[in-house]
């Protein structure tokens, strides 16, 4: 592989230029770490907090309750098969929108890019950092009883809470049995003050089953296979990643490292309009295309990236269009309305 190759000849100058006197197993983990190649999987805990937060923007403590002994590399995809059930299901609300028109259209939650969110997946939830306004962000998730005719399907209101004098909401999806906490606090704590199972607006709570709307729904979204369900779920989790080395970004409201060959993205009819997502497909086979933020080549960098990727994930690009490949899946990426 190409970066093996330039991790070992960077380590063999800093070993000459040491004079020998460093040695080369060190010299590759120095190497490594400058080249964005570090071995996560095999690092302590301590180690893979810091290097989980410059990617993520998590505050220290988040990454710290994301990451245990029996965590698997930095995190974002050791959870439980529930979550990621769920984490993929959540996909197709966050990457559809606009003048998209599909199954999923009504889930009203596109345009959560709007406030910059920060994931902290966990293995047992997913922690959304919304600093600005978090009941704004689960008003757009949550349906309102009596109208059953936005939401994601089945997402329940369950708890909120305050920590650190910032507003927690934690959400029940009742097929998954998935927790989501939207929450002000950058912390991301679970515990607070101020508990009450009586949602501020008339959500649907965990007390309301599945309407039949919902079960219409959740009918009409496509089977995924076991891989494809990783891949989906892995976008959510690297849904606002910025690469430690400054090589790509994943917002999908602006690029935070102002590259200029980025400027193109923001074209007239976005401005005006609004980005265009669509994300689908059925069983291996799924196809996400956009306008607008991020560049195709730096999502499938981040799905694939050597630290913070999806193990065991690679990607093949042809002309302006990237497919990444997991096991037996693919997710074709690329500009357009589609």
């Amino acid at each position: 592989m190409t970066l093996n190759r330039d991790i070992a000849t960077l380590a063999r100058r800093i070993q000459r230029e040491s004079g020998d006197v460093i040695p080369f197993q060190q010299a590759r983990l120095v190497a490594a770490r400058e080249l964005g190649g570090l071995p996560v999987h095999t690092m302590d805990p301590d180690e893979r907090i810091p290097l989980r937060f410059q990617y993520t923007g998590e505050s220290e403590p988040a990454a710290r309750a994301a990451i245990s002994n029996d965590t698997h590399g930095l995190g974002l995809d050791h959870c439980s098969d529930d979550q990621r059930a769920f984490r993929a299901l959540l996909a197709l609300a966050l990457f559809n929108g606009n003048v998209y028109t599909g199954p999923t259209a009504r889930w009203n939650f596109a345009v959560v890019a709007s406030y910059d969110p920060v994931m902290s997946p966990r293995r047992d939830q997913l922690v959304m950092v919304a600093e600005r306004a978090p009941e704004n962000v689960a008003t757009r998730l949550l349906d309102t009883a009596g109208e059953g005719s936005r939401g994601v399907p089945g997402l329940r209101h369950e708890v909120s809470y305050i920590c650190h004098g910032e507003p927690s909401l934690c959400l029940r999806h009742l097929p998954t049995g998935a927790l989501l906490t939207i929450t002000g606090d950058p912390y991301g704590c679970r515990r607070g003050t101020k508990r009450s199972r009586v949602p501020l607006h008339s959500y649907l709570t965990v007390e309301h089953s599945l309407t039949a709307s919902e079960r219409r729904a959740l009918a009409a979204v496509p089977s995924m296979s076991v891989d494809a369900t990783t891949l989906l779920s892995g976008l959510v989790s690297r849904y606002n990643l910025l690469d430690r080395r400054g090589r790509w970004a994943t917002s999908l409201s602006w690029d935070p490292l102002e590259r200029r060959e980025t400027e193109r993205r923001r074209e007239p009819e976005v401005i005006r309009h609004g980005a265009v997502r669509r994300l689908w497909g059925a069983g291996d086979s799924w196809v996400f295309r956009w306008t607008g933020y991020p560049e195709p080549r730096d999502l499938a960098l981040a799905l694939t990236h050597r630290e913070v990727g999806v193990k065991g994930a690679k990607f093949i690009r042809h002309g302006d269009a990237y497919r990444v490949v997991l096991g037996t899946a693919s997710l074709d990426m690329c500009d357009g309305e589609g």
